[in-house]
């Protein structure tokens, strides 16, 4: 294990505490949108656009969501 490997962890249980604070279900970010998630880091070192992980982050939230309405449903 390498440091950056905890900090990614550490810095995703941190955006689950404010998730969870707000009223929102945590999120797991999949190994498949690696790409997508360390892009969204780029955007915002390079431009300062946030819009990327926002999305990222609006549809792993909208994801759980659904989930929960479906178990619902059952």
């Amino acid at each position: 294990m390498t440091s950056a490997d905890g900090n990614g962890r550490t810095g995703r249980l941190l955006v689950n505490l404010e998730l969870m604070k707000a009223g929102y279900p945590p999120i797991d970010v999949k190994f498949t949108d690696r790409v997508t998630y360390y892009n969204a880091f780029d955007d915002y070192y390079v431009s300062n656009d946030l819009s990327t992980m926002e999305k990222l982050f609006a549809s792993y939230v909208n994801n759980r969501l659904d989930n929960y309405l479906k178990m619902l449903k059952e």
